[in-house]
């Protein structure tokens, strides 16, 4: 199976059964544009007045800080406007466009961290993952205890397979909101897996599956279907392809899972 984030850690362990994956069953770490997670699932629906996380893109799609910053709070009217008009840009896909409207919203008030994360957000996508991470460290430094902020820069870890980084980013933000994130655990379940760490990531890979009751976070379960590849346990492996496959709407992608799964369920004799 090829590797979560790396190109094969099931053949480094040493237990690979001489079965390998398409990486493209995951969700590219850095997305082609256009990009329909760009848009994310509601994509239709305008944000709430005042609720400016809801403008962030996948895989943040539904984060939520734990506590409102003091910096949030006291943004000026144009910032926010030029927030907004990021927001919308984003949803359509004009990222160029985006970009120019969140650095005006900045310009305008540079302690202003969900506008930080958006922009590290749409920088990625734009496949500049330096300023990417420039602009999610900026959110840390208007505000250390921003969630958003430690699972951007998570998540950027992940694109450059720099597991300790991820995993201290990701343990943050477990600490900020230990029980009702799924991504906080997935980031540190996918750095102990980086990490060879097995034990620890099927922990956490477990508990972001517990707690994720509106199913954010689907590479939850493709993690720990490599985790019991690797372990050598072909029905857990294959439960959590099936839980996996649910959130499944690419046509190839689900075509791919499906022949794997066949492979590891028994033939009737």
């Amino acid at each position: 199976m090829a590797g979560f984030w790396t190109s094969s850690l099931a053949a480094q362990s040493g237990h690979n059964r001489g079965r390998h994956w398409d990486d493209s069953l995951l969700h590219n770490s850095l997305p082609r544009v256009p990009d329909d997670r760009v848009k994310g699932p509601d994509s239709a629906v305008s944000p709430p007045a005042g609720d400016d996380e809801a403008c962030f893109l996948w895989p943040l799609i539904g984060v939520r800080s734990p506590t409102a910053t003091v910096a949030s709070l006291e943004v000026p009217a144009q910032a926010r406007k030029d927030f907004q008009r990021a927001c919308s840009a984003a949803r359509d896909r004009s990222l160029g466009k985006s970009e120019e409207h969140l650095r005006k919203a900045l310009q305008a008030d540079p302690r202003y961290p969900v506008a930080w994360v958006l922009l590290g957000q749409v920088l990625k996508v734009q496949q500049k993952p330096e300023e990417a991470r420039n602009a999610c460290a900026q959110a840390l430094k208007v505000d250390a205890n921003y969630l958003p902020a430690h699972l951007c820069l998570a998540d950027l870890c992940a694109v450059e397979q720099r597991w300790q980084e991820m995993l201290d980013f990701a343990n943050a933000a477990v600490a900020l909101d230990p029980a009702s994130d799924p991504h906080a655990y997935f980031y540190a379940a996918g750095a102990y897996f980086g990490l060879h760490r097995l034990s620890e990531a099927e922990q956490s890979a477990l508990k972001a599956a517990e707690i994720d009751n509106a199913k954010r976070e689907p590479r939850t379960h493709f993690l720990l279907a490599q985790i019991y590849e690797i372990e050598g346990k072909r029905d857990a492996e294959a439960a959590q392809l099936r839980e996996y496959l649910k959130s499944v709407t690419d046509p190839q992608e689900m075509a791919m899972v499906k022949k794997y799964l066949a492979g590891l369920t028994p033939k009737p004799h």
